[in-house]
């Protein structure tokens, strides 16, 4: 399933109502017809389905097609034949033009023009260069010329970064995968401030619910594991972390410890102090190694958060050098040490302690164990290593990102849209009109980020990942626009679901009110979900007065049986926010094409949304 689809089904234009959108101005080239004669060198011309009375330069026949150019002038509109299109001269209506404006005879010039005479688009001579140019280094003639007449009917500038912003929303890949496709460029360069800033981001905004929660799941599980003051509880934790993958199967605390201090960053005060005394219990020569704990004990008596620990290891070095405890060391004795310490770095950062990829490996296993996903490992699991685990799910579930709660999942969704950096204009003219903290710490968002991103020194694949990024943010700024009274917002958002990551699309579409925001009394919502269970999910939901009808498309033959007991619940909801629940509908998509998206069910709930005249239609 091509993500882009659902683009093109949303903000599909009526072929017949394209004359309407795009209207005429000085300088545009039309094909048309003069239907009727009338006096002072007036006409009625009909241009594509529609009729225009106009004022013509020059005295023309009735029932004659010509090429006419729209001239600037107040009042009755104004125009200037060029050349009419049959009868008078030779060859196909394109080639007229083409060779009227200077323009190469070549076929995909004259394929721009027929796509431009067939749509009924307005033309002028620098539009069709710059459209032709861009359609030649596109990768499909077909996209690109879609992509222009998007942008002529939405009135959008007729520039070339516009046209990429556009054309990656239309035809490019998901959000979430270029998302993806960056961060896996950044994770073999050699980051700048903004790379690892964008890096970070990425990585906390592509992550899936479960990973999230497993990642939590380990860090709480190394943390228990290194707390010596409860020796059944860390044995327990350090099953569980075997059992998620984190060490081997038949691993022993020893050997664990060992590779934990030999594979730890060495730069780390701790680490460095642990490794060096690890090597001096291992040569035997107790007075290194007596210094070396010392020297271990100062390390972590400089913070003052660590005064038990410090202690601890004072009374332990005192035992050493009194001769209380001998030398070699018993191994229960030597690993309640290196745990203590070790402890000290989780709260720094894990993965400073531990292979990332291994740990992100790990989080999966653990939030898999945690939702069930792996019955034959729990099984193999003791009667305290479960307790801790549902313990630990318990604990853990409540803090899950995007739980399903209302207020939840709404300051959630608007932090994702500030994340991505949707408002970073608003922001910026908010921060220049007035000093906001809030705008000034919204610029710190994806969209700005990746803007300097590509001024600086980077590798040429992370570059270009980013720059599709870019476009695909901008091309959905685009695409939100007003339309008369009406306002339109269309999205796309990276949303973290239990074991996927799924691109969620919504147009609103409303009356404007005095505020600039869409009236809630009157709007229509169009949502597009590919669930882990139910898969590709449309909801199309109505408004009128705060009366609201929703519409359902899926596939999934018990949706509806499935969906029946939580209509009340949904109604009783709705009505404390002073909505009424009309109906839900269900339908299923037409059995033709390969996806949901293509088929044209869709176009019978995803209309363009215009707006004639003083009738409003959501």
């Amino acid at each position: 399933m091509k993500p882009s689809e659902i683009i093109q089904k949303i903000i599909r234009h009526d072929q017949s109502n394209a004359g309407k959108t795009a209207a005429l101005r000085p300088g545009q080239i039309v094909s048309g017809k003069v239907a009727k004669l009338f006096p002072n060198q007036t006409a009625e011309v009909q241009i594509g389905t529609h009729k225009v009375i106009a004022q013509l330069e020059t005295p023309l026949s009735a029932d004659n097609r010509y090429w006419f150019r729209v001239e600037p002038g107040d009042g009755l509109l104004r125009l200037r034949v060029m050349e009419s299109v049959n009868g008078q001269s030779k060859g196909t209506p394109a080639e007229s033009l083409l060779s009227q404006l200077g323009m190469k005879l070549s076929r995909e010039n004259q394929m721009l023009i027929q796509y431009f005479l067939k749509e009924q688009l307005p033309i002028t001579g620098e539009t069709l260069r710059m459209a032709s140019e861009w359609i030649y280094e596109s990768k499909s003639a077909a996209e690109g010329l879609r992509t222009v007449k998007e942008m002529i009917l939405r009135q959008l500038p007729f520039s070339k970064d516009v046209y990429s912003a556009l054309s990656s929303v239309l035809n490019g890949d998901s959000l979430s995968s270029i998302m993806g496709e960056l961060q896996d460029e950044l994770k073999r360069a050699d980051l700048s401030s903004k790379g690892q800033q964008i890096y970070s981001l990425l990585g906390v905004m592509t992550k899936t619910s479960r990973d999230k929660l497993g990642q939590q799941a380990v860090v709480g599980l190394f943390s228990e594991w290194l707390n010596a003051k409860d020796l059944a509880g860390s044995l327990s934790a350090f099953q569980l972390l075997k059992a998620a993958g984190m060490f081997p199967g038949e691993a022993d605390e020893g050997a664990v410890i060992k590779q934990l201090i030999e594979d730890g960053v060495q730069n780390k005060p701790i680490i460095q102090t642990l490794s060096e005394l690890l090597k001096t219990s291992e040569s035997g020569n107790r007075q290194q190694f007596i210094l070396n704990l010392a020297k271990l004990n100062g390390v972590i008596a400089e913070s003052s958060k660590n005064r038990g620990q410090a202690q601890a290891l004072q009374n332990l070095l005192n035992d050493f050098r009194n001769g209380s405890i001998s030398f070699p060391a018993e191994k229960n004795i030597l690993h309640t040490v290196f745990k203590s310490a070790l402890s000290l770095t989780i709260n720094d950062d894990i993965e400073h302690l531990v292979d990332g990829d291994k740990f992100r490996l790990a989080a999966v296993q653990a939030g898999k164990l945690l939702g069930g996903e792996k019955p034959f490992a729990a099984a193999a699991l003791g009667p305290q290593e479960i307790t801790m685990l549902e313990e630990m799910r318990n604990s853990l579930r409540p803090e899950s990102h995007f739980p399903y709660d209302q207020r939840n999942i709404h300051s959630e969704l608007k932090r994702i849209i500030t994340a991505l950096g949707f408002s970073h204009e608003h922001d910026v003219l908010k921060l220049l009109k007035q000093n906001d903290d809030g705008a000034v710490k919204n610029l710190d968002t994806l969209k700005p980020l990746l803007m300097g991103f590509l001024t600086e020194e980077a590798a040429h694949a992370a570059k270009d990942a980013a720059e599709r990024l870019l476009h695909k943010i901008t091309g959905f700024q685009a695409l939100s626009q007003e339309s008369g009274p009406l306002q339109h917002f269309i999205f796309q958002l990276p949303v973290s679901l239990w074991g996927k990551i799924s691109d969620m699309t919504m147009q609103w579409s409303g009356r404007r009110t005095e505020g600039g925001n869409i009236d809630p009394n009157h709007c229509r919502v169009i949502f597009y979900l590919d669930l882990e269970h139910l898969n590709e999910t449309i909801i199309d939901l109505q408004v009128q007065n705060r009366i609201i009808n929703i519409s359902v498309i899926n596939g999934h033959s018990g949706i509806k049986d499935l969906t029946a007991p939580f209509a009340a619940v949904l109604k009783a909801n709705l009505l404390k926010l002073n909505y009424k629940l009309s109906s839900v509908s269900f339908r299923e998509p037409e059995p033709a094409g390969d996806s949901l998206l293509a088929r044209e069910t869709m176009t019978s709930i995803v209309q363009a949304n215009q707006f004639s005249g003083v009738d409003i239609k959501i």
